[in-house]
């Protein structure tokens, strides 16, 4: 973090910003297991629970707070758990958005709760770079900022029409989660929906240089599909 390298860079970015960096090797099944063991964690305050990747989650703890007390009260009491139990430290956001409990959990780092509320979600939020709010990826943001957006209290203040008219559907769903709109729900862990569309991608171990190379890799991908 000390040399500016950032979640989800490529590793060659990364050496480039620090050359002695060390690559250890991911180990997918111990990824699956401490996965599994906070989710048993999770079912203690709720059984509201919707992954988001391996390592994150949505908890709507809205009929637990009877039992456990308040948000914060139960964030500090998951910390504990997984700390005591699992030995691993985990960042809570509390908020009443899953955009905003999403930029919570990431806002202090490593072992922190969060709170976002209706009151404070002004001073908190919209002061940060409109690439921090959920769903704003790096091309999104920088269109954005070319329009002049670049915190996520300049997004709120856009009219929303004109988001449409930048970005699609896609901005005026931006624009409700910049404002703290969204009622998006926490789904039933396990819930299922319709497929929709089928695709499949890779990352290949190595760049690809040349036509057949690329030909290769989309035979394959296609063929899978």
């Amino acid at each position: 973090k000390a040399f500016g390298i950032q979640t989800a860079e490529t590793i060659w970015q990364a050496k480039k910003k620090c050359p002695s960096l060390h690559i250890v090797a991911p180990d997918l099944e111990k990824y699956h297991f401490y996965s599994q063991q906070a989710r048993t964690i999770f079912y203690r305050l709720t059984d509201r629970i919707e992954p988001f990747g391996l390592d994150e989650a949505w908890l709507d703890v809205t009929g637990s707070t009877g039992l456990f007390g308040d948000g914060r009260a139960m964030a500090d009491r998951l910390r504990c758990w997984t700390r005591e139990e699992l030995g691993l430290t985990c960042s809570v956001g509390v908020s009443f958005t899953k955009a905003f409990a999403k930029l919570g959990s990431d806002l202090h780092k490593p072992d922190a709760t969060t709170v976002i509320s209706r009151d404070n979600y002004r001073q908190l939020v919209w002061p940060l770079p409109v690439s921090q709010l959920l769903y704003v990826g790096a091309t999104t943001a920088r269109q954005l900022n070319r329009f002049g957006v670049r915190t996520i209290g300049d997004l709120a203040a856009c009219d929303e029409k004109l988001l449409r008219q930048w970005l699609g559907r896609s901005g005026g769903e931006l624009w409700m989660e910049a404002c703290g709109l969204s009622d998006a729900k926490v789904e039933q862990y396990a819930a299922s929906h319709p497929v929709k569309s089928i695709g499949n991608s890779t990352t290949t171990a190595q760049d690809l240089t040349n036509a057949e190379q690329v030909k290769a890799v989309l035979y394959q991908l296609g063929d899978q599909v």
